[in-house]
């Protein structure tokens, strides 16, 4: 036998309140073996949500996470070449943000757990996944990290502002750590963030230290981006050094790219510029 279900309040609704319930239609009745009708739109709202989301949430991707498998293997074999030959035990390091940066912060977390005893940097950073990746070391490694202040930036991943700049101008470093969106030898380094991105872009660039190590790879190289943080000629003012870290083009690369890549690095050693050329296998 039928069994009704909200009729009053469908015909409240309906301004046509029948609690004698002889008023009844198939719409109102059902069977007790069948769904309610609220689980029924349940249903239909979930499966309408999940469908209807999904495509969205995936095609949501920060722009860090969009570059960050971009040429993924030439990222960390130039941050494993910086950390074995450029970073002394002791050195304080200032680690930009970018993902060309926080590969150093892998190398560097490896090489403290397989040596913790030969692990004492301090290094300030403004890179979230480096500090993420950094603190996660065994107890017993000498790092002393410290994650400058400032607004968070979801899509840089990264902290920005005065409390940023404010932290980095206290903070004297052996070795600065600069990443890159773009790079020419006749004009400088470039980046592609907002302003307050470039604020401590200018100021980094600019911070004296015994290293300054340029992060780039070749795809990079004799190109421009929106904001110009430093200049050419000022790429050995307050420094012992400037180093550009660079892998070589790929093999299939065009005959343009090889020749634009193989020009810009002359401009770069007739500054003066040390540049240290990383093979990949490819």
């Amino acid at each position: 036998m039928g069994k009704r279900i909200g009729l009053e309040s469908v015909h409240a609704a309906d301004g046509n309140l029948d609690p004698s319930g002889e008023h009844e239609s198939g719409a109102q009745i059902l069977s007790e073996e069948d769904e309610s009708m609220s689980q029924i739109m349940a249903k239909k709202s979930s499966n309408l949500t999940v469908d209807a989301v999904r495509p969205a949430v995936m095609m949501a991707k920060t722009y860090f996470q969009r570059r960050e498998d971009y040429r993924k293997e030439a990222k960390f074999a130039v941050a494993r070449y910086i950390v074995q030959k450029f970073l002394q035990e002791g050195d304080s390091i200032l680690l930009d943000a970018g993902t060309s940066l926080y590969p150093i912060a892998e190398e560097i977390v490896a090489g403290a757990r397989q040596s913790p005893e030969h692990s004492h940097f301090t290094i300030m950073t403004h890179n979230y996944k480096a500090f993420q990746i950094l603190v996660d070391v065994p107890t017993d490694a000498n790092l002393n990290i410290v994650l400058a202040g400032g607004r968070y930036d979801k899509d840089l991943n990264a902290l920005f502002g005065p409390q940023t700049t404010m932290a980095y101008s206290e903070f004297f470093p052996k070795v600065v750590l600069i990443g890159i969106s773009a790079m020419n030898a006749t004009q400088g380094l470039f980046c592609h963030g907002n302003t307050e991105e470039l604020d401590v872009k200018k100021l980094i660039f600019k911070k004296p230290c015994g290293k300054r190590i340029i992060v780039a790879d070749y795809t990079k190289l004799g190109t421009y981006d929106s904001l110009c943080f430093g200049r050419s000629e000022d790429m050995l003012t307050n420094t012992e050094s400037c180093i550009v870290i660079i892998d070589t083009p790929n093999s299939d690369a065009s005959s343009r790219t090889k020749e634009k890549y193989q020009s810009e690095i002359e401009r770069l050693h007739a500054r003066g510029i040390d540049v240290e050329q990383i093979g990949i296998n490819k």
